[in-house]
């Protein structure tokens, strides 16, 4: 984008900046369609091989193959979701199920850009899915829930980058029993450690830590806390970045214990591990992604034992 366009942009009439705006939105939804339809095309589905489930329209990565395939085993369904850290709408884990499905559903963001964005997206689209600006903790979670009309939504998802783990674990305090649970967690915190942040509700990512490494949940901690609500775990997606459950009560007899799922995979988004540097001999290397590399630059980090 050169400078003089921006210029021009910033000139513009307000009506002709929605215009441009709208325009760009427009063209991001296609293109999410136009991924779902080629990599949902793609897959050869083993019922068993959650990695054959995953395509990619409005997730960041393989998660809406993943969520799509899980409602389509549901016994029964409501068609409503929850999804704390929303974002703008354009890239998260409900919005293939809102657009694509005709769910009904919640959107959450604490980012006022992000959920302006994502009213805009929603707005004059569906009816049905109503988007919340706020920074949720675990003192105002019950109140936000009294939005969710079900106990049990069909799908909830959690991506905070932050005290997931307390908000979560305060839903389910409140009853709420979500059909399938979708949890970001923390790939640098490996696949044993059972580890969350000290909990503080202002927390922020990029001041937690001087590499923004320190945030979330480690997946052991996910499944320590869902298994003792009686979720079954089923697999992290092969990008590395969320988890998925189950309540088998609403799934056919033995679903999950049928499937055989990843137990853990790296981030492949996170730049920790991949930073391409010079070698003696003035060469770029690339050098391969291992969570134990990170160990060093977060061994002082304070964790809390889960």
């Amino acid at each position: 984008m050169t400078q003089d366009f921006v210029s021009q942009m910033q000139n513009l009439p307000e009506r002709a900046k929605r215009w441009f705006q709208r325009l760009k939105v427009e063209a991001k939804i296609a293109t999410a369609f136009s991924r779902a339809a080629a990599t949902a095309a793609a897959r050869q589905i083993e019922p068993s091989n959650p990695r054959t489930w995953e395509f990619s329209g409005f997730s960041q990565f393989g998660e809406d193959g993943v969520i799509d395939y899980l409602c389509s085993k549901l016994l029964q369904s409501n068609r409503f979701f929850f999804e704390i850290g929303s974002s703008d709408g354009l890239q998260n884990c409900s919005t293939w199920l809102a657009l694509g499905r005709s769910y009904s559903g919640i959107m959450v963001d604490g980012d006022p850009v992000a959920i302006r964005k994502c009213k805009e997206m929603i707005d004059e689209r569906v009816w049905n899915v109503h988007v919340i600006e706020r920074m949720v903790d675990q003192e105002n979670v019950a109140g936000l829930m009294k939005m969710c009309p079900y106990k049990d939504p069909d799908v909830f998802v959690i991506d905070i980058d932050g005290i997931d783990y307390y908000v979560l674990r305060r839903i389910l305090e409140l009853g709420f029993r979500p059909k399938i649970v979708v949890a970001e967690y923390n790939s640098a915190f490996g696949p044993d450690r059972s580890v969350t942040i000290p909990y503080r509700k202002d927390f922020s990512r990029r001041e937690g830590h001087k590499l923004s490494v320190v945030y979330g949940v480690s997946v052991s901690a996910w499944r320590k806390l869902l298994g003792q609500y009686q979720y079954k775990f089923v697999t992290v997606e092969s990008s590395g970045v969320n988890a998925f459950f189950v309540d088998p009560d609403v799934f056919p007899p033995a679903f999950a214990d049928q499937v055989r799922g990843l137990d853990f995979c790296e981030n492949v988004g996170d730049y920790m591990g991949a930073v391409a540097y010079k070698d003696a001999d003035g060469d770029m290397v690339l050098p391969r992604r291992d969570w134990r590399l990170q160990q060093d630059s977060i061994k002082d980090a304070q964790l809390i034992e889960v």
